[in-house]
């Protein structure tokens, strides 16, 4: 409907990386829609002279936070926030120029709108455009099997109405990593049109260190790569849990109950290269339901977390140098 009165807050989130953020605040101060529409919040663990005068000189709200789960951090800005729909961007990712200007439209001409998620364009370190992982018709044809996996996926892409998160705030703060599914869970749950835009609005970076394990470097050991990867499945784990408990009585209960079982599944595999001895943390039921709801990811995964540990070591490595040699390929594009 028109004539609701809209204003945007752009939540930037920085946990210990200075390399990007200028560039994404830069990006969200360079919008087509009038300043007087929306405020930037940065939110971040650390301190920096020259991020913080370049802060203050824009007059942008500074939000320091000390807490390890992703949601609680986020939870920190949010509290801080005057608008009433929230645009996310992480900061290694950039807002195209005419970004909050469609956010703004999208959500002032429909009032049942709660969840908007834009297309997006991939760049590299350099911040030049992959075309081959870039995807104009991204959202053409989205089943219900792609919807999660697309819309549930980079934060930086998606707007949301500030009350559905206000109303969840402990969910929040129990949250790990997930934030982008876990904003998509909420839409499902709590009712709401969703909306999936072909529109690049977002310049989205893969770069060596997105997921915390440095893979630019040819000297990350498969040690060090697998105890990273314990750390972060131990997490998503977590994350899943609470995610299929929110999905539960909605048409893809059992989408996430597949996606609890995969990250215990990818948990099993790396801490039992660490540990032989440990306990499976998969009940005989999820087995059941991967028989039962069978498909390709799942198995090969249940294969995989029952080989033997030389077995394991040697697909996890295979693994590492396949990334490794994807984000060199990505980089050097």
């Amino acid at each position: 409907m028109r004539g609701q009165k809209i204003f945007i807050t752009v939540i930037i989130a920085a946990y210990g990386r200075r390399r990007f953020i200028e560039g994404a605040i830069t990006s969200a101060l360079d919008q087509s829609l009038p300043k007087s529409k929306y405020e930037i919040i940065v939110v971040k663990n650390f301190k920096d002279k020259g991020l913080d005068s370049l802060i203050k000189k824009n007059h942008i709200k500074s939000v320091f936070s000390t807490k390890s789960k992703a949601g609680a951090f986020i939870m920190d800005a949010l509290k801080a926030s005057r608008g009433n729909v929230i645009s996310f961007l992480d900061d290694d990712d950039k807002f195209t120029k005419d970004k909050l200007m469609r956010i703004y439209y999208e959500f002032e001409k429909d009032s049942k709108l709660v969840f908007y998620h834009n297309n997006y364009k991939v760049i590299n370190e350099a911040g030049k455009v992959v075309d081959v992982l870039t995807d104009k018709n991204r959202y053409k044809k989205i089943g219900k099997k792609l919807f999660i996996q697309k819309l549930g996926f980079n934060s930086s892409s998606i707007s949301i109405k500030r009350d559905l998160l206000l109303n969840n705030l402990e969910a929040w703060g129990s949250l790990n990593l997930s934030t982008d599914t876990l904003l998509l869970v909420l839409a499902i749950k709590f009712g709401g049109k969703i909306r999936a835009d072909n529109s690049e609005l977002t310049l989205y970076r893969i770069h060596g260190s997105n997921s915390n394990i440095n893979l630019n470097s040819n000297n990350t050991l498969l040690t060090e790569f697998i105890k990273k990867k314990v750390l972060l499945y131990k997490k998503y784990l977590e994350d899943s849990e609470l995610l299929h408990e929110l999905s539960i009585g909605t048409e893809f209960e059992k989408r996430f109950r597949t996606f609890s079982i995969e990250s215990k599944l990818k948990y099993n595999i790396y801490s039992s290269i660490n540990n032989p001895k440990m306990k499976s943390v998969l009940k005989l039921s999820d087995y059941g339901f991967v028989l039962s709801h069978p498909n390709i990811q799942s198995l090969i995964l249940v294969f995989w977390s029952l080989s033997p540990k030389a077995i394991k070591k040697i697909l996890v490595n295979r693994l590492m140098r396949t990334r490794r040699m994807q984000v060199s390929r990505i980089q050097k594009a």
